[in-house]
């Protein structure tokens, strides 16, 4: 029984010690698909929402351990902020606004494929995990006769499960430091309840989720 726990420790040690580490940051341009990106008309009662969101930036910062050749396992962390663009349905009685961006925010971990030719890194990446989608307060202005409405809109953040596949080409300008530019997509099912300030009355919305990130970065490989 030693010997086997013995042989299993000098294996592992032995897999560790050849393992290839990389971790790195990125940053670019945040592209928003789906409903996310949608921009129709508010109807009430419709617990589908659009998101208005415009083109706006990313960040992510990411480890990955290969400990076989070409494939290794990846986590990841993410961030999307996107200005709500909902003031593009006003109309000469209806004015909206909006309290702030959207903002996406992924955890994810998964599986990533990676092959080096000379200088030139090429890697793939498929990750799942959680999905976080910050929906900004909106604020309906309504005037009628004379009359003006106003009516805040408030949302919990949404979570749910989400993925992220994406690839990369880098080039290594040191025998440890590379610089990259990826395309990814970011997909996932935002459930959140929102609040009007009318009646208080609380409703479950939903949203499909989309974003497609182009991002320059530099990683360290070891």
């Amino acid at each position: 029984m030693k010997r086997h726990i013995l042989t299993a420790v000098i294996l592992i040690a032995a897999y560790a010690a050849n393992a290839q580490f990389t971790a790195g940051l990125d940053g670019g341009l945040s592209v928003p698909a789906s409903d996310y990106g949608s921009k129709g008309v508010p109807t009430p009662n419709n617990t589908s929402i659009d998101g208005y969101a415009k083109v706006g930036a990313c960040f992510d910062g990411y480890v990955g351990f290969k400990f076989i050749p070409l494939i290794g396992a990846m986590f990841q962390y993410g961030v999307n902020t996107n200005s709500n663009n909902i003031s593009s349905q006003n109309t000469s009685t209806t004015t909206y606004t909006s309290g702030g961006s959207n903002k996406i925010t992924e955890y994810l971990i998964g599986p990533f494929f990676s092959i080096k030719l000379i200088k030139i890194k090429i890697e793939a990446k498929l990750l799942a995990g959680l999905v976080s989608n910050t929906y900004p307060s909106l604020t309906e202005n309504t005037t009628f006769n004379g009359v003006s409405t106003s009516v805040v809109n408030s949302f919990t953040t949404g979570n749910s499960f989400g993925y992220c596949a994406g690839a990369k080409i880098k080039y290594m300008m040191a025998s440890v430091l590379g610089i990259g530019l990826g395309l990814d997509y970011v997909g996932s099912d935002a459930n959140f309840k929102g609040t009007n300030s009318l009646n208080s009355e609380s409703t479950n919305y939903k949203m499909s989720v989309g974003v497609l990130q182009a991002t320059l970065g530099l990683s360290l490989d070891l």
